[in-house]
């Protein structure tokens, strides 16, 4: 497109600098790229920063600090391809705070959210996300709440409190335990970009906010979000699913210019059980005892 041919231009202008500086023979070239060759050129970019490996064609000459630096496409040997798992596989991160969601079932009395966040915060414990509701039942609630907590927290405890409450017919802890989760996100984007009041109106404008809003509604296709409302200068996506799902689709949604989001809060609720004749009188067996000490007060 015209908007990206100046790109295009001054990329061409920087690579056909670069081989100069360093000496070396342009093989060939075409539309879409420059074939070049010289032994010389692995210490001349080392010097400038890039990537010293120019011995495999499709090395991508990036920045060292990129995490995917050693990313090859086009792989034709077992090495190439097992370096790209290596290397692009995700270290599993141990942070500090672990995340737990449990899910409490209350009267439906006033005073009752009080109570429960009550224990919550003379522990110490942050909530991160909160939903209540009633259920089919009308004089019975349900809430689940998200914590991220400390290492070493004793959170035992707060679920025993919370038992021991008047109001409180349950606590249940789905930490462990295959859960569905879902999360409801509304998001308003500017049709403009960052920095563009949408005041001017010449054609290099026009087509920036185009582009602009062309690449935002396919992001939102990539998450499956929806655009439920559109005015003369934003649009509003709705986007419902993991909280985790929820979090990368922010992120990757902050450069295009955020105007403002509400989520819902995490509702959870257990997967359903897949049996199969003596698998289910097997499992019959297996919760036939219950572990009395393990029961609520009353």
């Amino acid at each position: 497109p015209p908007l990206f041919q100046s790109s295009a231009t001054h990329i061409r202008k920087n690579i056909s600098s670069f081989v100069r500086s360093s000496g070396v023979k342009l093989e060939g070239k075409c539309n879409g790229g420059a074939l070049v060759g010289s032994k010389a050129m692995a210490s001349t970019m080392t010097q400038r920063g890039f990537s010293s490996s120019v011995t495999d064609p499709t090395a991508g000459m990036l920045n060292p600090d990129y995490e995917y630096e050693r990313l090859r496409t086009n792989v034709t040997t077992p090495e190439d391809a097992v370096n790209n798992i290596l290397y692009n596989t995700p270290n599993r991160t141990k942070g500090p705070e672990q995340r737990r969601v449990i899910c409490a079932l209350v009267n439906n009395h006033p005073g009752v959210l009080v109570q429960v966040t009550g224990v919550l915060a003379a522990r110490g414990f942050n909530i991160n996300s909160l939903v209540v509701a009633t259920t089919e039942v009308p004089d019975l609630s349900r809430m689940t709440i998200t914590l991220n907590l400390k290492k070493g927290s004793n959170f035992s405890q707060a679920i025993k409190q919370l038992e021991g409450l008047v109001e409180v017919w349950a606590v249940l802890d789905y930490t462990e335990t295959a859960t569905l989760e879902r999360e409801l996100l509304l998001i308003k984007m500017a049709h403009h970009p960052p920095g563009d009041d949408g005041s001017e109106q010449s054609a290099d404008e026009k087509m920036k906010r185009h582009a602009h809003r062309a690449a935002i509604k396919s992001l939102a296709e990539i998450f499956k979000a929806d655009v439920i409302d559109v005015g003369s200068q934003d649009l509003t996506i709705q986007l419902c699913g993991k909280s985790s799902r929820i979090d990368n689709f922010v992120k990757l949604m902050k450069p295009f210019g955020i105007i403002e989001s509400s989520r819902s809060g995490s509702m959870t609720i257990p997967r359903s059980r897949i049996t199969f004749g003596d698998e289910a009188e097997e499992i019959q067996m297996e919760y036939d005892g219950v572990d009395v000490t393990m029961l609520p007060p009353g």
